[in-house]
């Protein structure tokens, strides 16, 4: 066996295990989540108004141990599969609901609300469901965890001739449209908008590829000096734009200092 068949084949066990240790950290966790239900409803006794509020935080932070679990799981099964080719009809719809719930803790938690701007029609696109999930969870999640409490996370769904776009940005009271990472691509940005005489600079796109967000974010001689200890959240954006450049999709940045910025991924409407 040569040193690349050695390395792979240690990978996948190291990635078996790991998804096996993970799925038995989730028995446990259900029974204290369990249990901590059963004193919450104080079936054996009532509970002072202390330890009613301890309750609560075992579960809330149970439940959040619990997605983590989860998505540990979710990242060896990715990484198992490798490239994907098996696009289908996905509703991206209910996927984005399906995420909104499994990361209700975090938001319920970090105090953000969430509005799915989706309208009332079906929306399908082809796309391999396993990449769009792990796609827009991570997405999804690197903005969560970059903003601030009291904002509030936008989520729209449209189409537009063969491309279904999802865009996402954060509304603030204050501080108005934009996004959390708005100063990874701010001199890119800036670039565009001067050679852009176009009155509506909401036009503009700029497309981040997975090779230039890798850059950014590991890149040592970076001025903004994300580089020294890349977050979960940048990793989680990275990832995104990984997947969906794999799977033949485009992830964009679209708007302008004055209006404030978004990510766009583009997606096939059709085979």
């Amino acid at each position: 066996m040569n040193k690349e068949s050695i390395t792979k084949s240690s990978n996948l066990i190291k990635n078996k295990l790991l998804s096996i240790l993970s799925q038995e950290m989730l028995t446990p966790l259900t029974s204290v989540m369990g249990m901590a239900s059963v004193l919450n409803k104080e079936i054996y006794g009532s509970l002072t108004d202390k330890q009613r509020e301890y309750v609560g935080v075992i579960n809330e932070r149970s439940r959040y141990l619990k997605l983590l679990v989860e998505e540990i799981i979710a990242l060896t099964k990715l990484d198992e599969s490798g490239q994907y080719s098996d696009k289908t009809p996905v509703d991206v719809k209910n996927v984005c609901q399906q995420i909104l719930r499994d990361l209700e803790p975090e938001t319920v938690h970090q105090q953000i609300k969430i509005q799915l701007l989706a309208g009332s029609s079906d929306r399908v696109c082809f796309f391999d469901k396993t990449a769009l999930e792990q796609t827009l969870y991570n997405l999804i999640y690197s903005v969560i965890k970059s903003t601030g409490s009291g904002s509030g996370l936008k989520i729209h769904l449209s189409e537009k001739r063969e491309e279904f776009n999802i865009a996402l940005w954060v509304s603030h009271p204050i501080l108005g449209d934009n996004l959390p990472h708005a100063q990874l691509y701010s001199q890119k940005l800036l670039e565009i908008e001067n050679q852009d005489n176009q009155s509506s600079l909401m036009l503009n796109r700029l497309q981040i590829t997975f090779d230039e967000l890798t850059t950014i974010v590991f890149d040592k001689t970076s001025t903004e000096n994300f580089a020294a200890e890349p977050t979960r959240d940048l990793l989680a954006l990275l990832l995104s734009c990984q997947l969906v450049e794999q799977n033949g999709g485009s992830f964009w940045v679209q708007g302008s200092t004055e209006l404030g910025y978004r990510y766009i991924l583009t997606l096939p409407l059709y085979k």
